[in-house]
C-alpha cells in the first residue's frame, strides 16, 4: 500500500481497517494480522510518535487551572494506551473515551457526550479540539464549542471545511486562547470578522467569543 492509501483509510479503529484490508483472508489470518499490528505498533510507537512541542506544558497548565480535560479518540483502548503510555500522558485526562466505549464513531457525537457526562460538565461550557472534519462535526452535534488544530502535517482532511468556532495554527495559539494575556491575543485565531459575541443557538458558529467564556480543553 502507498502512503496515500494508508492515509485514506484513517478514521475507523485499527482493527476495523485491518479487517477490511484483509477481507479476502480467513478469520484466523485476519485475527493474526490485527494482533501483529498491535505488537508492531507497541514496539515502534515510543520512538516514532511525536508529541508536539508545548503540548505537555499546556496539559499541565489546564489541569493545574482546575479545568476539566477529557480525551475522545476513534482508536481502540489498546492503541490509545500504546500511544499515551510511553509519554505518561494518560494522567492528564479525567476521562478517556475510545472506540471500545461507543457504538458509533465520529462524526457521531456519542463519544463526546459520554466524556461530558464522565467529567460532569455542560456542553455549552466545553470545547472539543480536533484535526479532522469529523472531529468538528462531532463537536457541533454534541453542542460544544469546536476548535480546529491546524499544526499537524498529518493529512486527515481539512477541519476548517466544517466551519469550526476557532482555528489554531499552533499549540501556542491554543494556549493563548485558553489563558489569554489580553483580548488582542485571541483575534488572529478566528474564522470571521463578525462581532465578538455568539448566541449559543446561532446557526453561524464561525464567530468570535468573549474571553470570559469558560473553555474546558478537550
Amino acid at each position: 500500500m502507498t502512503l496515500e492509501d494508508v492515509i485514506a483509510n484513517f478514521g475507523p479503529p485499527a482493527r476495523t481497517i485491518i479487517t477490511n484490508i484483509t477481507a479476502s483472508l480467513s478469520k484466523e489470518l485476519q485475527t493474526r494480522a490485527v494482533s501483529d499490528y498491535y505488537e508492531c505498533y507497541s514496539k515502534v510507537a515510543p520512538s516514532t510518535v511525536l508529541v508536539f512541542p508545548g503540548v505537555i506544558p499546556l496539559l499541565k497548565t489546564i489541569r493545574s487551572s482546575g479545568r476539566h480535560l477529557a480525551l475522545v479518540t476513534g482508536v481502540e483502548k489498546i492503541m490509545m494506551q500504546y500511544t499515551l503510555d510511553p509519554f505518561d500522558l494518560s494522567r492528564f485526562f479525567e476521562a478517556r473515551v475510545t472506540a471500545d466505549d461507543v457504538r458509533s464513531g465520529k462524526p457521531d457525537p456519542e463519544g463526546i457526550i459520554l466524556a461530558l457526562k464522565q467529567v460532569k460538565v455542560e456542553a455549552k461550557e466545553s470545547m472539543y479540539i480536533g484535526d479532522s472534519p469529523v472531529d468538528i462535526l462531532a463537536g457541533k452535534r454534541a453542542g460544544v464549542w469546536t476548535g480546529a488544530a491546524l499544526w499537524s502535517p498529518e493529512n486527515r482532511g481539512n477541519p476548517t471545511t466544517e466551519n469550526p468556532d476557532c482555528e489554531f495554527r499552533s499549540v501556542q495559539q491554543l494556549s493563548d486562547f485558553l489563558f489569554p494575556k489580553s483580548r488582542r491575543d485571541q483575534e488572529p485565531y478566528f474564522g470571521s470578522d463578525l462581532p465578538p459575541t455568539r448566541d449559543p443557538q446561532s446557526k453561524n458558529p464561525r464567530v468570535k467569543v468573549h474571553t470570559e467564556k469558560s473553555n474546558d480543553g478537550r
